[in-house]
């Protein structure tokens, strides 16, 4: 019941700013990749005891590594090189803004390697370590669909991609970047034993750059 709750405060807020939203994200450091869920334009990250807890059982695709609860994220380790993507889902809430109930779901995505979508949406590079990308929702192009990309000085940018899905995402400072998108899917379905009459995919995409204003 509990978590319950602090489903329903937290998905109230989600995505209700550009960039004020509760979020998934992932952060690498050679073999080890780290799940933080808060608001990174706030430098919010939740805590194991609190919010945090919501993520609940994350899943790192492609490896065996198990997951690790610290006190402000969850660590991955050892994970081969590459790109990262993580998911996880919450249980399906009493929508008061919507109508009925709705599934959140968690995605997110370290690095700009690949070429090729695997997140039911996800932001993909044209070409590897480009700047362009195409947002994906179970591989069919997202049109005029916001993005909302925040860098490293505190710096945030909303845009839109076009008729082709496409986006070009500007990175004048070195560091890292989170751009952030979400999509509501009206199909309803069931997850376990609880209905639902939509689903909410929030899902980022983080990567570093090198180049550019210290």
């Amino acid at each position: 019941m509990k978590r319950m709750l602090l489903g329903v405060s937290l998905m109230c807020l989600s995505f209700a700013g550009s960039a004020a939203a509760h979020v998934v994200w992932l952060e690498r450091s050679g073999e080890t990749v780290q799940l933080f869920f808060g608001e990174y334009a706030d430098n919010l990250r939740e805590r194991t005891g609190g919010h945090l807890d919501m993520i609940a059982a994350p899943r790192l695709l492609g490896t065996t590594a198990s997951p690790s609860r610290q006190a402000d994220h969850v660590s991955f380790a050892p994970v081969p090189a590459g790109d990262a993507r993580a998911t996880d889902q919450l249980a399906p809430w009493n929508d008061l803004e919507r109508g009925g109930r709705t599934r959140s779901v968690y995605l997110a995505r370290e690095g700009r390697d690949e070429t090729r979508a695997v997140l039911d949406l996800e932001l993909v590079p044209t070409r590897p370590s480009g700047s362009t990308f195409t947002l994906l929702f179970q591989q069919a192009p997202l049109q005029r669909a916001k993005v909302v990309l925040i860098g490293p000085p505190g710096w945030s940018k909303e845009l839109q991609t076009d008729a082709e899905g496409r986006v070009a995402l500007p990175t004048p400072w070195a560091g890292r970047y989170v751009a952030e998108v979400q999509h509501v899917d009206s199909v309803p379905g069931t997850q376990g034993a609880a209905a639902f009459d939509r689903t909410s995919y929030v899902s980022t995409l983080s990567f570093s750059v090198s180049a550019g204003t210290p």
